[in-house]
């Protein structure tokens, strides 16, 4: 069957996400400690302490990523004034995420390449659709996608099948011409094959292969497909 379309994850996958990750809550930790004279080492554990909650009541929805809730939270349990502020605290976290992040090396060579051949791309994701629309825009790509599927969208998380299938709907293709490219090999490469898609494993930490009874492509760079 011929390739129609090639779908990507974002985090972490098209750009660093883990590094502005870091910098964006050193930014918030500091705005709160300015705001409010607490430490930023307790803000940093509150929000460790929040997100780990939100996760457990909220689990495999895209609420538990939204930082706002994540700030409100955190807010609630260091004692603290917890409306207004959480959207102060919003802010500071993505105008540095946001201001921070690039484009891995090799992607926007690969997109356009796949751009130029008429094959289809797509984002499916975790996470909230208003910052992932946000990512795209910053990082640059947007021109060369043809859709995205969020997980708030899809009402559910990967590895769930429904959120890559959405994305193929939306692209009119079939799982078996299709392959799909991201970094958590649990969530990303065992929920692309359990929906048919061909899965890529960014591996870009060098860790090690996991075991797995279906066969994926291991990359270490984007450039690698070029």
């Amino acid at each position: 069957m011929a390739l129609k379309a090639v779908l990507f994850d974002l985090d972490n996958t098209l750009y660093d996400f883990s590094t502005a990750h870091k910098l964006a809550l050193r930014a918030m930790a500091e705005y709160g400690e300015s705001r409010f004279d607490v430490p930023a080492r307790r803000f940093l554990l509150a929000y460790q302490q929040a997100d780990k909650q939100l996760k457990e009541e909220l689990p495999y929805v895209a609420a538990c990523h939204n930082r706002v809730l994540i700030a409100q939270r955190m807010l609630e349990l260091l004692g603290l004034p917890s409306v207004v502020t959480p959207l102060e605290l919003y802010e500071t976290y993505w105008s540095t995420l946001l201001h921070s992040i690039k484009p891995r090396d090799g992607v926007v060579e690969l997109l356009s390449r796949l751009h130029h051949q008429r094959i289809r791309t797509g984002i499916c994701t975790d996470m909230t659709a208003h910052i992932q629309h946000r990512k795209i825009a910053a990082l640059g790509i947007a021109g060369y996608l043809d859709v995205m599927v969020s997980s708030e969208e899809a009402g559910v998380e990967k590895p769930n099948p429904k959120i890559f299938h959405d994305c193929l709907n939306k692209l009119h293709v079939r799982p078996n011409e299709a392959l799909f490219i991201g970094d958590s090999f649990e969530r990303d490469v065992c929920g692309a094959h359990a929906a048919g898609l061909i899965p890529f494993w960014l591996n870009t930490t060098n860790q090690p292969a996991p075991e797995a009874d279906f066969r994926y492509k291991e990359l270490h760079s984007l450039k690698e497909l070029l």
